[in-house]
């Protein structure tokens, strides 16, 4: 039996003189739902029995439908732009240069009902304390991570070494033919010339950054110029690409709003127009994690940049700095240090450290939770490394 007929069934049980309490109970219902239809059915309506919508009458808060559009087409209007940002925040600011506009809870409710949501996988924390830098002011730390090869219909492959500042948000694109070390090299000194110099270089553990294998304690070109600026080197986990998220996010709009959104007609054509997106980027992108702000305007003061007739040395030595690798211990107890293990205490399993190379005193540091758990001796080669024999 429904809930109409049930409530139908009462009233008249009522009419032909039962108590209230005895057909309220027997029906398995409250005192208080007993009256609240009966002084419906005494209100005369023919439609009493029906359940009345609980949606207020007036909602102060609802978007009206003519703001509701605009949102609707600013969206459209931004996806058919080239580079443009489509989220609510931009949104919200496009809009906001109009007219008094919602909040971006609201726009993004109006996005979601009218189907205009674009869904990906998020990252879903493990619970382990990753020991991350944490960057307070622009060049504090720059994420790096070469994506490719990528293909042009007509032009071959083609690479692109891509830069990004990790508290602003300012980028530096770098397409490239090839992903050798002299390629990688030259893309650091580019974005050091436009960004500025970082105090540390965080990237992921491709041998075209970290030297040779074999020679595990020799370093190759990109850390050993690293170290003659003064640049701390940061190496993420092993395979775990993720930690390197803000650089990876770009990259998927460098994929989605630049590569994939237009057609090239050579190499030479794109690279002209990376920088073009490069610009945009920096001038009109909007991040929530910066309460709305562009690069541009996040941008800290005192950029020091590298001098732009900056030449690297013929012979580059080992100069006093510091190497840093964050490594995850799995059950095996190895700490991978450039292909060289190490055994580490039980106490770290499943935990990550912190791993310092500090090439004056030619020791090599272990922590965890900031605290050493082990210090071991690290020779360094005294010979330089002479470009001009260099295998790039």
């Amino acid at each position: 039996m429904d809930e109409q007929r049930i409530r139908e069934l009462a009233i008249q049980r009522h009419e032909k003189g039962e108590s209230p309490k005895f057909i309220y109970t027997s029906l398995n219902r409250t005192k208080q739902w007993f009256f609240k239809w009966l002084k419906r059915f005494k209100s005369g309506e023919s439609d009493w029995a029906n359940e009345l919508s609980r949606k207020p009458h007036h909602s102060p808060k609802k978007i009206d439908q003519a703001m509701e559009q605009a949102v609707i087409e600013k969206r459209q209007e931004l996806e058919q732009t080239l580079y443009a940002q489509i989220g609510a925040l931009n949104i919200s600011w496009h809009l906001g240069q109009e007219r008094d506009l919602p909040s971006s809870a609201t726009i993004n409710r109006i996005i979601k009902r009218n189907d205009l949501t674009r869904k990906k996988p998020r990252y879903s924390p493990k619970g382990v304390d990753y020991p991350g830098l944490e960057p307070t002011h622009s060049n504090f730390s720059h994420q790096f991570d070469p994506i490719g090869p990528r293909y042009l219909k007509s032009d071959g492959r083609f690479y692109s070494a891509n830069i990004i500042d990790a508290y602003d948000r300012r980028c530096n694109i770098n397409p490239m033919r090839a992903k050798t070390r002299k390629d990688l090299t030259e893309a650091l000194i580019r974005s050091w010339q436009t960004l500025g110099i970082p105090t540390y270089l965080q990237m992921d553990n491709m041998l075209q950054t970290q030297g040779s294998h074999r020679h595990p304690h020799s370093f190759g070109l990109v850390i050993r110029l690293c170290l003659y600026l003064g640049i701390q080197p940061v190496f993420i986990p092993i395979k775990e690409p993720w930690r390197n998220g803000i650089v990876e996010r770009f990259n998927d709009d460098f994929d989605k709003m630049f590569f994939r959104a237009q057609f090239f007609k050579n190499f030479a054509y794109l690279r002209q127009q990376a920088k073009g997106f490069e610009a945009f980027h920096n001038e009109h992108h909007r991040y929530s994690t910066m309460h709305g702000k562009t690069p541009k305007q996040q941008t800290s003061e005192d950029i020091h940049l590298l001098p732009k007739d900056f030449e690297i040395p013929e012979e580059l030595t080992i100069a006093e700095g510091y190497i840093h690798l964050i490594r995850f211990i799995r059950s095996s107890r190895i700490l991978d240090v450039f292909g060289e293990k190490f055994a580490m205490p039980m106490s770290v399993e499943y935990e990550y450290v912190w791993t310092t190379i500090d090439t004056q005193q030619e020791k090599l540091f272990v922590y965890h939770d900031k605290k050493i758990i082990k210090e071991m001796a690290y020779s360094l080669p005294k010979t330089p490394l002479d470009l001009s024999k260099i295998e790039l």
